[in-house]
């Protein structure tokens, strides 16, 4: 079956690391995902892990406010608490591109034209 997400937001927190018992790092952070309907601007939080080297290497980088575009597989997290079974879905990341400022996209674009470009 096919399970793959792609969505895009901004973090609504710094990333944070925690490990298993085995050792193992998972980075966990929310995305928040903007839309607008009609007049009217919903956002819908989305919770995303990582894990292991990839966890590592990427926690650093995300901080709060940061746009990213995540790719990933919808999971499903399932446990028990006094008797009642909770739910809840969230991203496991496989991939994060970092949206690049609109200033930087200018600045290499001037750059790959040959312009001299100086606050870059």
């Amino acid at each position: 079956m096919i399970n793959n997400i792609i969505i895009g937001g901004r973090l609504t927190e710094d990333a944070e690391i925690k490990r298993t018992n085995q050792g193992v790092a998972i980075c966990n952070f929310t995305l928040a995902n903007n839309r607008k309907y009609k007049e009217t601007e919903f956002s819908t939080y989305i919770e995303v892990s990582l894990f292991g080297a990839f966890a590592e290497a990427m926690q650093p980088h995300l901080k709060k406010g940061i746009a990213i575009d995540v790719i990933g597989e919808l999971v499903q997290d399932v446990w028990d608490h006094e008797g009642k079974t909770y739910y809840k879905h969230k991203i496991k990341a496989k991939e994060i591109d970092f949206r690049t400022p609109k200033k930087e996209k200018q600045a290499i674009q001037n750059i790959e034209e040959g312009e001299n470009y100086e606050g870059f």
